[in-house]
């Protein structure tokens, strides 16, 4: 097992009111299961060994924040609850629209809950751009009958950042989800996005892009749990790597022996844009029920030659027109943002990536 020293001096470092019993706790639940290693399926191609490595100031939250911990199941929410910088328990209730977006605030370590009462309706934004060098977000979100969410993560962080988040959601009978994931930076991250379709009628629709450049590395594993009849799923993953990046999607989406019209479709693409470049992307569908419509798969290229060729012979350069291939092929996703001003950094940060990005955004 690896040496976790550093966290241990990182949560000794931290003011005396913020080592609390219950913080204390979590540290230790957390050195005890220790980092997950490669050894396992779930983290095959994303090693966390360089974590251990990191100085203690680098591990520390904002102490002037630092909240109690909110309860934990294994060794990473253990890790999240032991050094959590800012924490939101919210509640909407039932028949409100907030029209405001929810933004906690992108600190060290955030730890949130949410719960949509009957009917409610809320947008949430996760941010984890900064530059600190560790950070890490664990929500738990809850939709009763009817709720509805719209909900936007992003990672721009800066190019030696790393990011750990796990977002958790249920939802009850009719309740609909809208997610939006986008990694656009970081050095090392890790996303994993939980659904439950726990009750009749309930949808999810999950659109994601994943963009590392350099020697970014960046890993999305979803998994989506069919439980009751009539639920629906719409899940739609783009990859984009270039230099010497890598990026991984692991999609699993399991349809219980009870969910009798389900209906689920999955679909992840992904463009390879350097030799040194590399994508693994694994769809996974478990299907329990006889009466089901489910579809998955996925695809790897390269930009299409006839659309480079169309776009040359239209006066473009060769760099502008694979650079306005590819800005297309990840609009797909970016247009489901539907906030201007969240939409809009994405779309700066995304062409900055690329060639002739100028040019670019006086196309925009």
């Amino acid at each position: 097992m690896l040496d976790l020293a550093t966290f241990r001096s990182a949560f000794e470092a931290l003011p005396e009111p913020a080592r609390s019993s219950a913080r204390r706790k979590a540290l230790d639940a957390f050195l005890a299961g220790g980092l997950p290693s490669t050894d396992l399926e779930e983290w095959k191609y994303t090693d966390l060994s360089p974590l251990a490595a990191l100085p203690p100031a680098a591990l520390l939250p904002e102490a002037e924040a630092a909240g109690e911990g909110i309860g934990f199941t294994d060794a990473l929410d253990a890790l999240n609850a032991a050094f959590a910088g800012g924490s939101t328990e919210l509640r909407i209730a039932a028949d409100t629209r907030r029209d405001e977006p929810i933004r906690p605030a992108d600190r060290a370590h955030q730890r949130h809950r949410l719960h949509l009462e009957r009917g409610a309706e809320a947008t949430l934004i996760l941010n984890t751009s900064g530059d600190g060098a560790f950070e890490t977000v664990f929500a738990d979100i809850r939709l009763d009958a009817g709720a509805r969410l719209n909900l936007v993560r992003l990672n721009d962080a800066g190019a030696d950042a790393h990011r750990l988040t796990r977002i958790n959601m249920h939802l009850a009978r009719d309740a609909c989800a809208n997610v939006v994931t986008v990694d656009l930076g970081g050095r090392l991250s890790r996303h994993d996005l939980n659904v439950d379709l726990a009750e009749p009628g309930a949808a999810i629709h999950l659109h994601g892009l994943y963009a590392p450049a350099g020697e970014g590395h960046v890993d999305n594993h979803t998994r989506i749990e069919h439980r009751a009849p009539h639920c629906t799923s719409r899940e739609q993953y783009r990859g984009i790597a270039r230099d010497k990046a890598r990026g991984v999607f692991n999609g699993m989406i399991r349809v219980h022996k009870d969910a009798q019209k389900t209906d689920s479709e999955q679909r992840i693409a992904n463009l390879i844009l350097s030799p040194g470049a590399e994508i693994n992307a694994k769809p996974e569908l478990e299907i329990y029920a006889d009466d089901v419509k489910c579809a998955h798969g996925a695809t790897f290229g390269q930009l299409d030659d006839e659309a480079l060729f169309y776009l040359r012979s239209r006066g473009l350069p060769e760099s502008t027109a694979r650079a306005l291939l590819t800005w297309t092929f990840a609009h797909e996703v970016l247009q489901h943002i539907h906030q201007e001003d969240v939409r809009g950094r994405v779309t700066r940060r995304l062409l900055r990536q690329l060639p002739n990005s100028e040019q670019l955004e006086a196309l925009q």
